[in-house]
């Protein structure tokens, strides 16, 4: 069911921000290299795969086991229970975007549960802080926009700590961090822009004697026309209709998110689609630094302890004005 899903989401006409080396990889995935002559005996090889949730616990049960055996993290308190009202106060919410970004997906990083997960925790007064632990070379491109509305809506900072790559879908994501970190000198960040990948069939089918026929009413000449042309070597319309308005919101969101970066200009590099390494995009303004991840934890653990400190400030000020 999981490579299922994989397939459909993939070989279907959704627009994608993913760089191409993370197309590649999943491509391999779903379709795996076999010998000339043999054919594979099924495209499953686990029936009832994880959830993408219960993978998720799984990983951060062992970062818990970690940052209690570390001295320097003892006391933090952090979570994937957003809902929990036996937390301690100050504590942080545990947000993992690992793999391929889909919408609405079991088995892959979803969307729209982060964004149900990001309210949940929001709502929750004992959580002072999300920490976003990004691994992702991108994925889908819809949702993106719902998501990032949420995001600017959120009143508690976010913390980013990327490991490896934070790439197209993924950095739309991660650009809405109060603070954005790499974990290595060699982690891959940016990408920004979009990009549709598909594959033609045809000349398979005609090998196997298979005669494809498509016609369409004399009333829907339109019908799936900026798709026909893609195929047939056309992009232009689907670039200028599809593509670019959304490389367009994804620039400007980038721009709304990161102060570093609001005024530059639309054909620099990072803008353009480039991917850069830990240092360029600290040099870029894409991140704001380089830390461990123990390091990342004790940041996380200190703004949501000043955010739980201004929060009782801020009602202490509210209840004196109020008297």
């Amino acid at each position: 069911m999981k490579r299922t899903f994989l397939r459909k989401t993939l070989l279907s006409d959704r627009q994608l921000l993913i760089t191409k080396e993370g197309y590649a990889a999943l491509m391999l995935d779903i379709f795996p290299l076999i010998q000339a002559g043999t054919v594979p005996t099924a495209f499953f090889y686990d029936a009832e795969p994880p959830t993408y949730k219960e993978e998720a616990a799984k990983a951060l049960a062992i970062l818990k086991k970690e940052i209690a055996a570390s001295s320097e993290l003892q006391g933090i308190s952090i979570t994937d229970s957003f809902s929990d009202d036996t937390l301690p106060e100050s504590s942080i919410a545990y947000h993992r975007i690992f793999g391929f970004i889909t919408a609405d997906s079991y088995w892959y990083f979803s969307s729209k549960q982060l964004e149900k997960d990001l309210l949940q925790a929001e709502q929750n007064p004992s959580i002072a802080c999300h920490f976003l632990h990004v691994c992702s070379p991108g994925g889908q491109a819809w949702y993106m926009d719902r998501l990032s509305e949420t995001m600017h809506t959120l009143s508690k900072p976010i913390v980013v700590l990327v490991e490896k790559y934070a790439a197209s879908a993924a950095y739309y994501i991660a650009c809405h961090g109060n603070a954005i970190f790499a974990l290595t000198k060699n982690d891959i960040i940016g990408s920004i822009g979009t990009m549709i990948s598909t594959l033609d069939f045809s000349g398979y089918y005609e090998k196997l004697g298979i005669k494809e026929i498509e016609e369409y009413s004399n009333l829907s000449s339109l019908k799936n026309k900026k798709e026909r042309d893609l195929l047939a070597g056309h992009p232009e319309q689907y670039k200028e209709e599809v593509l670019d308005p959304l490389s367009r919101q994804f620039i400007d969101e980038v721009r709304a998110s990161r102060q570093l970066l609001k005024d530059t200009p639309d054909d620099t590099p990072v803008f353009q689609g480039e991917s850069f390494d830990s240092i360029h995009a600290l040099e870029n303004g894409l991140i704001d630094g380089i830390l461990t991840f123990n390091a990342a934890i004790l940041y996380a653990d200190d703004t949501a302890r000043k955010y739980t400190t201004g929060e009782e400030l801020r009602k202490r000020a509210l209840n004196y004005i109020n008297n």
